[in-house]
């Protein structure tokens, strides 16, 4: 598999300029007709978040019958591989920026670490204002003096709708993900009955369900209220109830049957619950 650990090699692979600067490159589909249409597997040290339109076949991105027919979004991360394979050169933006870039300016959402199959689906209102704000941030990018703090501020701008777009997209799919979270609290009910003495962790549950840990977790808490490690913990916490109050098992031994390493995790987390120790919720 091929790995770009720089934008020039990346763009002079598929078509594209040579980036003005190292760490940060905005593309506009549009301006480029000799694209490379079909790549085996490649990746890259960088983020990108590519907004696309005018594409067929979308069920490789998670488009689902709850979806807009608009334009998409999406977001690839460092040493995640991807390859394509498409008839017609692409329209639309994407931006391609280094994590160095992002910790520097503190800049973090959680739809960074999203599977392409968890893309964003637009309105035509919404493809709109992001269509708006890439056409700002390319003006800005192509100016011989351009401001990096600018042209951040537009990424961050950028970022911040499409997570209000996330949040709009989890509510028209309300019946899809209702069938998420009841599928979760389901398993999670029965998790301590496969005799495990594995703690659960959101991984498990979202790998159970084919999603992301961002997405699976991101979406849990927006139809919930809670996070879905706070939905595990209380769990967790109820089936240490119950072996407290029908078995004899020490305080220990019911600890590493819950899956926790040492007794002194299971306390802490037993009493930030319910404001006692296991001992004294015993007695």
């Amino acid at each position: 598999m091929q790995h770009f650990s720089n934008i020039k090699d990346y763009n002079n692979y598929i078509g594209y300029n040579s980036p003005k600067k190292d760490l940060i490159d905005i593309v506009c589909y549009d301006d480029f007709k000799n694209l490379r249409l079909s790549s085996p597997e490649i990746s890259t040290d960088f983020y990108k978040m590519a907004f696309k339109r005018g594409m067929g076949d979308l069920t490789c991105y998670g488009n689902t019958s709850y979806d807009m027919q608009s334009g998409f979004l999406y977001f690839m991360k460092p040493n995640q591989a991807y390859q394509w394979e498409t008839n017609k050169p692409w329209k639309g933006y994407h931006i391609m920026v280094s994590p160095v870039l992002l910790q520097e300016y503190n800049i973090d959402f959680s739809f960074f670490e999203y599977e392409m199959t968890e893309a964003l689906f637009l309105t035509s209102d919404e493809q709109t204002q992001i269509e708006n704000l890439y056409k700002q941030i390319i003006v800005e990018y192509h100016k011989d003096n351009y401001e990096l703090d600018l042209l951040i501020a537009y990424c961050n701008l950028i970022f911040t709708y499409v997570g209000k777009c996330y949040k709009r997209q989890f509510d028209t799919r309300q019946p899809l993900y209702n069938k998420v979270v009841v599928e979760f609290k389901t398993l999670l009910n029965t998790y301590y009955k496969n005799d495990t003495n594995e703690l659960p962790s959101v991984h498990h549950f979202a790998e159970q369900m084919n999603l992301s840990s961002n997405y699976f977790g991101d979406l849990i808490k927006h139809h919930t209220g809670k996070t879905a490690s706070e939905v595990i913990q209380e769990k967790i916490v109820s089936e240490a109830k119950q072996r407290l109050q029908n078995t004899n098992k020490t305080i220990a031994e019911i600890g590493y049957t819950l899956g926790f390493e040492y007794p002194t995790y299971f306390s802490r987390l037993f009493k930030k619950h319910t404001g006692k120790t296991p001992s004294q919720y015993r007695k």
